[in-house]
């Protein structure tokens, strides 16, 4: 008995260390193919490298990563050829023949015998006119009204879309701007805004990219707004094995301005008008110096490109450094426009933020259908 119980017993173990060597190898495995994601959320997360020492540079390490690569840019290119097949597809036109002309049969004696009565038949069908149709009266539709130059900076019309751009701000406010747009001037939105994204780590989301992708391959897009910010006051990867760049000292502002410009640029060459929104004073001190900074490169930058910069902070009532979580409306209540984090905006601030980027734009000749 004892031998069996021993022999049970270790058996156990056997299949114990065979399970936990499955583990130990599944993990290793993940992280060797997945080690950039975790490279670059980290960065995000923490805001410095964290490269393996001596390992995360080997030629075998880095295997995992390219092969990772390799497979996700087989997988886009395999989905854009299907993309491009049914675009082709969509593109071929059915080619409809003219309607055959009718035969008419002519009695060659009578228009013999009686040309006189063919050729006034055919002087009542030149002479002959149509029926006057009275179409009833509509009443006339409301007509977008044109706010007074001096508001707005931006114009759209019929058929022309808004793009919309940035983080966890731009998330809040988006909805309430692209459902305005839609549902008043039939205007449509393309909005990408994503959370904990920015200029900073274009490793993490790459939003120059990302601009230049959408305004290619969206031509009716004539407006883009964007809004984004808190994501950026840290220290900036330069690439693998790179010191990061110290939050702005020269070369962070010089790597960051050209970010902003080449987001800007692309938007010149598509013919795009852009409203940048500066994200206004946060709770947190050193948060609400850093927003600041950021706000005089956005404007310093979008003013050299002939663009448009909005500050949030009149619309929340800020003056100077000052930080509140509610505003004074017209009948001299408190509402609340901040939640608790003391970053991001309750839904009274987006509306807020939303009808103050409206009033900004004018649409003349179109027609309001909605409030």
């Amino acid at each position: 008995m004892q031998a069996s119980n021993s022999a049970q017993l270790l058996r156990v173990q056997v299949d114990a260390a065979k399970a936990f060597y499955a583990i130990a190898l599944a993990t290793a495995l993940l992280f060797w193919l997945n080690q950039d994601s975790i490279s670059l959320y980290c960065q995000q997360k923490y805001h410095q490298s964290c490269e393996l020492p001596v390992l995360g540079q080997s030629p075998a390490w880095r295997l995992g990563g390219n092969l990772t690569q390799a497979l996700g840019a087989a997988r886009d290119s395999f989905v854009d050829s299907l993309a491009q097949s049914r675009t082709a597809i969509a593109k071929v036109e059915t080619v409809e023949l003219p309607a055959p002309i009718p035969v008419v049969p002519v009695n060659l004696e009578a228009a013999h015998t009686a040309p006189h009565a063919v050729a006034s038949k055919a002087l009542a069908v030149k002479v002959a006119a149509p029926a006057t149709v009275v179409a009833p009266v509509k009443p006339a539709a409301a007509v977008a009204p044109s706010p007074s130059p001096s508001a707005t900076v931006v114009s759209l019309a019929a058929g022309d879309e808004v793009f919309l751009v940035g983080d966890s701000l731009m998330q809040g406010v988006a909805p309430h701007l692209a459902n305005t747009l839609r549902k008043r001037y039939q205007i449509k939105s393309v909005n990408l805004s994503r959370q904990s994204t920015g200029l900073a780590y274009p490793g993490f989301f790459n939003w120059p990219r990302t601009v230049a992708q959408t305004l290619q391959s969206s031509p009716n897009i004539r407006l883009m707004v964007i809004f984004l910010g808190p994501n950026d006051p840290w220290d900036m990867p330069q690439g693998k094995g790179k010191p990061f760049l110290r939050f702005k000292s020269p070369d962070w502002e010089s790597a960051y301005r050209q970010r902003i410009d080449a987001i800007l640029e692309q938007a010149r060459e598509h013919q795009v008008q852009v409203i940048w929104v500066g994200p206004p004073n946060m709770q947190k001190p050193r948060l609400s110096s850093a927003m600041a900074y950021l706000s005089g490169l956005y404007q310093e930058q979008v003013g050299l490109h002939q663009q448009h910069y909005l500050s949030v902070n009149p619309v929340l009532g800020y003056k100077d450094d000052e930080f509140s979580y509610t505003l004074q409306d017209s009948q001299g209540k408190r509402v609340k426009t901040r939640v608790d984090d003391g970053i991001h905006f309750t839904i009274t601030g987006q509306k807020l933020i939303a009808e103050q980027i409206l009033s900004k734009i004018a649409f003349p000749g179109l027609t309001v259908t909605g409030h």
